[in-house]
């Protein structure tokens, strides 16, 4: 394979903020951003822009050996050559099209099923929390355990990849926090649902039919948390207002995490090197540094919705 080995996982998590055109799903990509990103982050969000879209056809599509082969009967077959260059032509180079073509092709041919999308929550790749304390316990254990890391011994390449290892997961445990903490207050607290769906464009702008009100109403809680289960977390931009509006909190500000984002995209995304090639040096005094502000963030966010709770 290429640039992704693992194409059955989501890149979406390492693309910067401007990559996104928008907050719904599936993932559309900015095109202003698409032009000018280098072409490995081009080639990852032209793929998910058409995973987001289409899959294997034996995951959505009936298969009848005697008519020769799936019908689709939810339209197509679609092909990536014929679906890329269509949307991508005048944004980013036909050779790097072809480029992902041959990927997909590689992966599944030229015969694509459309993604049917009943935006359900899978509790399956879901998180439960019982207890308000619990995210803040965990977070303060995986920032301990990935530490502890750093006091392996070992050969200095293997250690300088240790610590980019450990950097990268101080922000994902930051990730984790938030939406463990907004999923345990989605379940225990009819308020926080509420004004969720009143307050954020993303909820209170659907349309639904009269005849539906009544199932809507008794799927709310899932339905925000397939939103939950499928936000880029990392996205300050549209976390913050879900901690204020959903929580009724004046969060802490994301700013101190700014530049330690762009620093575990170029560790996770880049394999360790920024934009312009030069390799990306991480110290222990940084991972300390960003686990204590992360820790700071989480614990004053933990005051905030505990004071919210005593009311």
């Amino acid at each position: 394979m290429g640039w992704n080995d693992h194409t059955d996982d989501s890149e979406l998590s390492n693309l910067p903020a401007e990559a996104f055109a928008s907050q719904e799903s599936p993932f559309e990509v900015d095109d202003d951003w698409l032009r000018t990103a280098d072409p490995d982050d081009q080639r990852t969000a032209m793929q998910e822009w058409f995973l987001a879209r289409y899959c294997d056809p034996a995951e959505e599509t009936p298969y009848n050996g005697r008519e020769g082969g799936y019908l689709y009967i939810h339209g197509g077959p679609f092909d990536p050559a014929d679906e890329l260059p269509d949307r991508f032509a005048d944004v980013v180079d036909a050779d790097l099209i072809d480029e992902v073509v041959g990927e997909l092709h590689d992966l599944h041919g030229d015969a694509w099923a459309p993604i049917r999308r009943d935006d359900f929550y899978d509790e399956e790749f879901g998180v439960e929390v019982d207890l308000s304390v619990e995210p803040l316990r965990r977070l303060v254990q995986r920032l301990g355990h990935s530490e502890q890391v750093l006091s392996l011994d070992g050969a200095d390449n293997a250690k300088e990849l240790a610590r980019k290892l450990v950097y990268s997961s101080v922000i994902t445990a930051l990730e984790s926090f938030l939406w463990e903490t907004m999923v345990y207050w989605v379940d225990h607290d009819d308020e926080v649902v509420q004004n969720v769906v009143t307050k954020l464009p993303v909820f209170r702008e659907q349309t639904i039919t009269l005849g539906s009100i009544y199932d809507k109403q008794r799927s709310l809680k899932n339905d925000i948390k397939a939103y939950l289960q499928n936000l880029i977390w990392h996205r300050w931009d549209v976390v913050a207002p879900l901690l204020k509006y959903g929580l009724a909190i004046k969060p802490p500000s994301f700013k101190p995490f700014e530049d330690a984002l762009n620093k575990r995209h170029d560790i996770v995304h880049r394999s360790g090197h920024t934009k312009e090639g030069i390799p990306v040096e991480v110290t222990d005094e940084e991972i300390r540094a960003l686990s204590k502000a992360v820790s700071a963030f989480a614990h004053e966010v933990e005051r905030l919705t505990t004071v919210r709770d005593d009311f």
